[in-house]
């Protein structure tokens, strides 16, 4: 079967929970998606969280969802593992539009994995 994102991709997506407004880690689990990592340009970087822009980006593509880190670190989002780097996905853009359903996400550099 054909896909319009054709590599496999590894996540680790962070347990935890919020304790007193503070959040705390829990266990993380890893596993894999199939998706498409391309570099972030133009107009993409005016959709990072302010506090993000001067790091490293990439945009993932994927059919699977995702959780997003949220404003103020309550919360971090999944970390995509590519070329040797963590990338933490800090915003989403859903394509649901009944054509080719999928979601485009921005992650930041996190270092290496």
């Amino acid at each position: 079967m054909s896909t319009l994102f054709p590599h496999t991709i590894v996540v680790r997506h962070r347990t935890g929970s919020l304790v007193k407004g503070v959040w705390v880690q829990g266990q993380v689990e890893s596993g894999t998606f199939v998706g498409s990592v391309q570099p972030v340009r133009g107009k993409d970087l005016d959709l990072l969280p302010i506090g993000r822009r001067d790091t490293g980006s990439v945009k993932v593509y994927s059919n699977t969802p995702l959780e997003v880190a949220s404003e103020g670190g309550n919360q971090p989002g999944d970390i995509v593992v590519w070329q040797g780097r963590q990338w933490e996905v800090v915003a989403s853009l859903p394509y649901q539009n009944g054509v080719v359903d999928h979601y485009k996400y921005l992650a930041t550099d996190l270092g290496e994995a």
